[in-house]
């Protein structure tokens, strides 16, 4: 066999600087609004279907608030997580490189050719740009273990 196809995990990660840290808090920041929007609408909801279900359907007026109380729960706990990611994002200290996505990319391997070569692929991101593409050093600095 002269040469194989594979497919090659490629991470992508971002440099952090002053102008990510504010475009990933303002990318939060809508978030936490659309858990708040969603938050009202489970309470209007709620006080809606509450009269009206005890009227017509007493006993699935429990399963109801049930159902209810558990999107909001669901909504609170996310509500939290981005607030702990807003204060992570605060702490980033600029120039650090932090994971964005992982990918994948086809490669050809031939007899001969560096292992190294085909695994530890990494592409940074400053600012919206493609600052650098990595290639080569697998292991733990690169998240292939």
């Amino acid at each position: 066999m002269e040469a194989i196809h594979l497919i090659r995990p490629v991470l992508v990660k971002v440099k952090v600087t002053e102008a990510y840290k504010r475009s990933a808090a303002a990318q939060v920041q809508e978030a936490l609004q659309r858990i708040e929007l969603e938050l009202q609408h489970l309470d209007f909801q709620e006080r809606r279907l509450g009269p009206e279900l005890e009227k017509k359907n007493p006993q699935g007026l429990a399963v109801a608030l049930q159902r209810l109380e558990q999107e909001r729960s669901r909504r609170k706990e996310k509500r939290q997580q981005l607030l702990d990611q807003l204060k992570g994002i605060g702490q980033l200290a600029e120039g650090t490189e932090v994971l964005f996505s992982k990918m994948e990319s086809p490669v050809e391997l031939k007899p001969g050719d560096e292992w190294s070569k085909v695994l530890g692929v990494e592409i940074i991101i400053q600012d919206g740009i493609v600052a650098e593409i990595r290639q080569g050093g697998a292991g733990k600095d690169h998240g292939y273990e």
